[in-house]
């Protein structure tokens, strides 16, 4: 069984676009058909021990893969996951990152599913004086992909999978100190430079498949929300659950989707208009550069 990848057309509205993702998700997300061709694949997870990235491990272990986790270790599971690899990994740090990817030496990467993220309610700076938010989610995970590219680490015919999500329509930037801070424009922003990421990843780096997905709206810890009383109970409502959410990652790490593409948890394959502010190259390649900036004394 394949997956359905013909494009479709996101709504004009941004209001439209973001109803469409919350209501009637739970019937309408698509599910991953198989995991066939998984099997003795090596695959790093970002966050791959709690929330959606535990439901993508413990899936890709169950069909064969080898499931390498990188995460704080700060979030519940819902129980030990047997087969899976975890090590300790700060994405807000350099140092911390630096370190772990010396740790594969020798080793590599089939798939890396960046799938770890945070939004912050207050204003937090990190060691290299930029926004958290914007440190972990955009590039943290820039300096994850660059290193294991520059060592080798990475499969010539690997899969780099960014998690993003239709809250980027609301944000024009991504940028690494948004003032004034307001927590959602600052996680918008850094789902917008996700989407940006992919963009440059498919210019510099046509030897590996780059793909950007929204996973749902999902009723989950994240946000620093909990997990129980009668919020959270209304968000299960209408949000999907973290194992709906995983699945997402697990279709664009086991389908065969176009290089670039945005793969959305209902609508599958997104085709967006030129003038859609993901698709602006002058932000995309002003965005990379500032990356790269930021990534020189460790690269």
């Amino acid at each position: 069984m394949s997956i359905d990848i013909t494009p479709t057309h996101p709504a004009k509205s941004h209001m439209l676009r973001i109803f469409k993702c919350i209501f009637w998700q739970k019937s309408k997300t698509k599910r991953c058909p198989d995991l066939n061709g998984i099997e003795g694949k090596s695959v790093l997870v970002t966050g791959g021990s709690a929330g959606v990235g535990e439901f993508i491990s413990r899936s890709l272990i169950k069909a064969g893969a080898n499931v390498t986790s990188i995460s704080r270790g700060l979030s519940q599971n819902t129980g030990s996951i047997t087969g899976l690899k975890s090590i300790v990994c700060d994405l807000a740090s350099p140092k911390s990152i630096v370190s772990v990817v010396n740790q594969f030496d020798g080793k590599q990467f089939d798939i890396v599913i960046c799938n770890a993220g945070v939004t912050l309610n207050h204003y937090q700076k990190t060691e290299l004086g930029i926004e958290k938010t914007f440190a972990v989610n955009v590039f943290g995970h820039h300096l994850l992909y660059r290193l294991l590219i520059e060592h080798n680490r990475l499969a010539d015919n690997g899969k780099i999978i960014m998690t993003s999500g239709e809250i980027y329509v609301h944000a024009n930037d991504c940028i690494p100190n948004p003032e004034p801070y307001k927590a959602m424009r600052a996680y918008a922003g850094s789902k917008l430079g996700n989407l940006w990421q992919v963009l440059e990843l498919t210019k510099r780096y046509p030897q590996i498949k780059a793909i950007a997905v929204h996973p749902g709206v999902i009723a989950s810890g994240f946000g620093m929300a909990s997990k129980e009383g009668l919020l959270h109970w209304l968000k299960n409502r209408v949000m999907i659950s973290e194992e709906l959410g995983a699945q997402s990652s697990l279709i664009a790490a086991t389908q065969h989707l176009p290089n670039g593409a945005y793969w959305h948890n209902v609508h599958g394959i997104i085709d967006l208009p030129d003038d859609d502010i993901a698709k602006n190259e002058v932000l995309s390649l002003k965005l990379w550069n500032q990356l790269e900036t930021l990534a020189e004394p460790w690269i």
